[in-house]
């Protein structure tokens, strides 16, 4: 049974809504949006798919291949305070996997085509985006940046360390990446914990995928009723995948980890604050949840012959809240492939900045910073100054690259805060430019549909990037579909005060 949750918007009353089960990269408008879409009883919902919080309704690849360290600096921060526990040790200095790429492709990270011999571009079928240790951050350590002194309107510049140097070659992004992950759970989230700290046990049987996880204080289980065929293997939220197709589908349940609620309630009995009960009031659900993806990725790992998957193509996937979740879980495990983000609001894609500053200058209100769910998020987020913040979502977003993403809007539902998320993403898409793997990031904001509802023009967009990316295919998908609404600033280029590097 599909389940359906509100976005997160918690001081906001809204309708309600039915669904059912170095040059910058210029966006295209991409092709008439479809005006379809309607949704309701028997119509098919993306993984995850649920109520929306109201609002009014209108209408890595290529190029990393070199294993060198390469470190600028580790992590000096620009303030010196450390959170509590974020140091981002998951996966430690794990070797890079080698193999997966295309003939003659080097060993190191083996990237949608990974990198060819001989100084050519990168390889067609048979790459992978996935490396072998859930973080690698080439050794680096890294603390958070402090709170900054004064507002900062403009979207952090990603290149820059917490010391303030500007990282100039692809190797250098591993460090810089583990700060961005030490901002995000000081600030946001909480620390994700450390897979040393358990041990995973993996069954496959009867068609079950069960995954009992222990720690020095108890143990929970994730099961996952597998289903479908196909040696890529997707990840739903909540519920198998309705966009990713031609794959093994092995869904996450987060109730198995936490339970959601809309009015940011916590659960100390939820199983998570069985294996640690000191996480308790210290950290968001999608820490939880998110660690609890990278359980089931080990799982998968342990039973993949079983399961007759190859574990360099997990893809996840999940709609709104669970859009979020599945665009945590792939920033912070990178061993996913492909990560595709569908309406997932403020909290996932949307800048926090830009969404107060959508609000501030339109008065119609989005999820931002001071009015999400502080079950999802820490309880202390409520009270700070998105402006103020070292870090922003055009961040969480970078750090999936260069491993591919595929993001999905939909402009009709204000609380969804396109704006903020079109222009949260072309930030993105600088990182993924910079790195030489521009056609690992994909987006397409085509509206006229329901939420979680997706259009075939959407579908049409994940089938390429799943084609690419999972099943082998050459042809880049070249997605560039920016929102269409005529009350948007598009003009992403004016929050931002640095430029893009080649690295």
């Amino acid at each position: 049974m599909r389940k359906h949750r509100l976005l997160g918007l918690t001081t906001v009353s809204f309708l309600a809504l039915s669904c059912s089960s170095s040059a910058p990269i210029v966006d295209g408008t991409g092709g008439a949006t479809a005006t379809g879409g309607s949704f309701g009883a028997g119509g098919s919902t993306a993984s995850g798919g649920h109520l929306g919080s109201g609002g009014a309704t209108g209408g890595t690849g290529g190029g990393s291949g070199g294993a060198g360290n390469g470190a600028v600096g580790g992590a000096s921060g620009r303030a010196a305070a450390a959170a509590t526990g974020s140091a981002p040790s998951a996966g430690g200095a794990a070797g890079r996997a080698s193999g997966g790429s295309g003939s003659g492709g080097s060993a190191g990270r083996s990237g949608p085509g990974g990198t060819t011999g001989g100084g050519g571009s990168a390889t067609g079928a048979g790459g992978s985006s996935s490396r072998s240790a859930e973080n690698d951050f080439a050794g680096c350590t890294a603390s958070a940046a402090g709170l900054l002194p004064a507002d900062n309107k403009k979207l952090p510049n990603p290149f820059a360390m917490h010391d303030g140097t500007v990282i100039s070659s692809k190797s250098q992004w591993e460090c810089r990446r583990a700060e961005v992950k030490a901002d995000l759970e000081k600030y946001e989230i909480g620390p994700k914990q450390d897979p040393g700290a358990t041990t995973v046990s993996a069954t496959f049987s009867g068609g079950t995928l069960s995954v009992k996880v222990t720690s020095s204080s108890g143990s929970l289980t994730l099961t996952s009723r597998v289903s479908g065929s196909g040696s890529c293997v997707v990840i739903g939220m909540d519920g198998n995948s309705s966009m990713v197709n031609g794959c093994t589908q092995i869904p996450f349940t987060s109730s198995q980890v936490v339970k959601s609620e809309q009015d940011s309630t916590q659960y100390q009995s939820d199983p998570f604050y069985k294996v640690f009960p000191s996480l308790w009031q210290h950290i968001g659900n999608y820490s939880a949840w998110s660690w609890g993806i990278s359980r089931l990725i080990d799982g998968i790992i342990q039973v993949k012959d079983q399961l007759k998957v190859d574990v360099t193509k997990i893809a996840v996937h999940g709609c709104s809240y669970a859009g979020k979740m599945a665009l945590f879980g792939g920033a912070l495990d990178e061993r996913v492939a492909l990560t595709v983000v569908e309406e997932s609001g403020g909290g996932g894609i949307n800048s926090w900045r830009l969404s107060q500053e959508f609000t501030d200058r339109t008065k119609v209100q989005v999820e931002k910073i001071d009015n999400t769910n502080y079950g999802w998020f820490m309880t202390a987020m409520k009270n700070l100054d998105p402006y103020k913040l070292p870090h922003d979502h055009h961040e969480l977003i970078a750090l999936v690259a260069p491993r591919p993403v595929i993001i999905l809007g939909n402009a009709d539902y204000d609380w969804l805060g396109d704006e903020s998320g079109y222009k949260s993403t072309m930030a993105a898409v600088q990182v993924y430019t910079a790195l030489g793997a521009a056609n690992a990031i994909g987006y397409d904001f085509t509206s006229g549909h329901g939420h979680c509802a997706p259009p075939a023009t959407q579908q049409n967009s994940v089938n390429a990037f799943v084609n690419r990316f999972l099943k082998g295919g050459t042809t880049d998908p070249n997605i560039a579909i920016k929102p269409t609404k005529s009350t948007f600033d598009l003009n992403w280029q004016a929050s931002i005060d640095w430029t893009t590097p080649t690295l």
